[in-house]
């Protein structure tokens, strides 16, 4: 566990939680990645989801290319979000091949327009998988501070009558939770969080009660 500032200074804990998944060995990563797939297969198959949103790993973070082929494989739709730096919003687009990225905001690898289909307005992947810095069993999230994912959860929300209940998960290895992240009234709370060692999941309204999946 980390521990955090007696007043739970975000910037603090970024920092802090940055020099930490920095230092995890990059074999590390790759296998705790490739286990935290896995996770995230066995969930999506007990959910039936048909079509989720991941991010394209970037420096550290846990890499979720393993789980993106196996959507490719098993004929799911996945899904990858395009940033615009100009207002922080994102764009979503379908990726049916490596191919399809090119560097984008940041240096990040996103979809090429180009050669990307962009998702039609109104439609929403059944799971939404979220990077960040910490996360808690609770639901909390500790993302980089830029509030991409905030408002994409807000246009979200319009799109929610007919489309049921989206699945969002945070992805981060076990050595990026802590005991509790501080949170604004504005933070997107997560449904749960995949490690390499399980799904932790939760109900968003109650942030008392988590289960390990």
């Amino acid at each position: 566990m980390a521990e955090t500032n007696p007043i739970g200074d975000k910037t603090y804990i970024r920092k802090q939680m940055a020099m930490k998944r920095n230092g995890l060995r990059a074999e590390q990563r790759k296998i705790a990645s490739a286990a935290a797939c896995t996770n995230a297969q066995m969930l999506f198959e007990s959910r039936s989801v048909d079509s989720f949103m991941v991010y394209i790993a970037f420096r550290s973070e846990l890499d979720l290319s393993e789980l993106i082929e196996w959507g490719w494989r098993t004929g799911r739709e996945v899904i990858v979000p395009k940033c615009i730096a100009a207002d922080r919003s994102m764009i979503l687009y379908y990726l049916r091949s490596w191919d399809e990225l090119t560097p984008g905001a940041y240096g990040i690898m996103e979809p090429n327009p180009e050669a990307a289909t962009k998702v039609e307005a109104g439609a929403a992947p059944g799971a939404i998988i979220v990077p960040g810095l910490a996360f808690d069993r609770n639901g909390g999230r500790l993302g980089y501070g830029g509030g991409y994912y905030d408002r994409f959860a807000e246009q979200m929300q319009g799109y929610a009558a007919g489309n049921g209940h989206r699945l969002w998960l945070g992805a981060s290895f076990e050595e990026q939770l802590i005991d509790e992240v501080p949170l604004e009234r504005h933070d997107l709370v997560m449904d749960g969080v995949i490690t390499e060692q399980a799904v932790y999941l939760h109900r968003r309204s109650d942030r008392s009660g988590t289960d390990a999946f």
